[in-house]
């Protein structure tokens, strides 16, 4: 049986929720928020220790200023959750580029990094102005700039948060099937997992049904199984 340490979840669909609800894009994200808390609170019971979530892209720029507003108004109103982490022992992570966030929102994510940092309950990667490509591209940078020595291990090393082990599964809500620039180096050999359910009504049984497929799942990267 597999055991399942690190979930990356792409939380796609939102706004969608919202429109067929009649109510404003805003409003979904909201309740995707929610719909977050109750995950991490459901992985940290079945004791999954690393999950990524994908909170804004580099490509999110494109969207509406108030609705990019609002997404960081959001991810500033979880990082002031800090009694909860506490009470958790849950370690919050942020990766991607500072560039171009709001102040506030920065400020905010540097000190609950540094706050959280010895809990070991699990490990919440928040994946904010984040881009595959532009992960990698970063790392080389640093690498090159260092002159150090480009290889695998070095490169991982210097990812965003490159303690962060390669996630096991990879899970996209709102029926689109692609990875949108999300943990390309480390999804080399993730599972992937493609629900039509959009990410406000992604429910804990839908979650358990993903963790029971993945432990029975032959994972042989690129080997041979054992066949007997």
């Amino acid at each position: 049986m597999n055991k399942l340490t690190h979930v990356a979840i792409i939380m796609d669909g939102n706004g969608r929720w919202a429109q067929g609800k009649g109510l404003v894009r805003m409003e979904g994200h909201k309740q995707g928020l929610a719909t977050a808390e109750k995950i991490i609170e459901h992985s940290i019971k079945v004791g999954i220790k690393y999950l990524s979530l994908y909170v804004f892209s580099t490509e999110n720029w494109k969207r509406p200023q108030m609705e990019v507003s609002t997404l960081f108004s959001l991810a500033e109103k979880y990082l002031d959750k800090f009694q909860d982490f506490c009470k958790n022992k849950v370690r919050v992570v942020v990766s991607g580029s500072r560039d171009g966030l709001p102040k506030k929102l920065v400020k905010k994510a540097e000190q609950i990094q540094k706050e959280t940092a010895n809990h070991d309950a699990i490990c919440v990667n928040l994946c904010i102005n984040y881009g595959g490509q532009q992960d990698i591209l970063q790392a080389v940078n640093k690498l090159a700039e260092s002159g150090l020595p480009i290889t695998a291990e070095s490169l991982q090393q210097n990812l965003y948060n490159g303690f962060i082990p390669a996630p096991d599964v990879i899970v996209r809500t709102g029926g689109q099937k692609r990875l949108s620039n999300f943990l390309l180096y480390q999804s080399a050999y993730a599972e992937l997992y493609f629900s039509n359910t959009l990410w406000p009504d992604f429910s804990i049984e839908e979650y358990n049904d993903i963790i029971a497929d993945y432990e029975l799942r032959i994972r042989n990267f690129g080997g041979l199984v054992d066949a007997k």
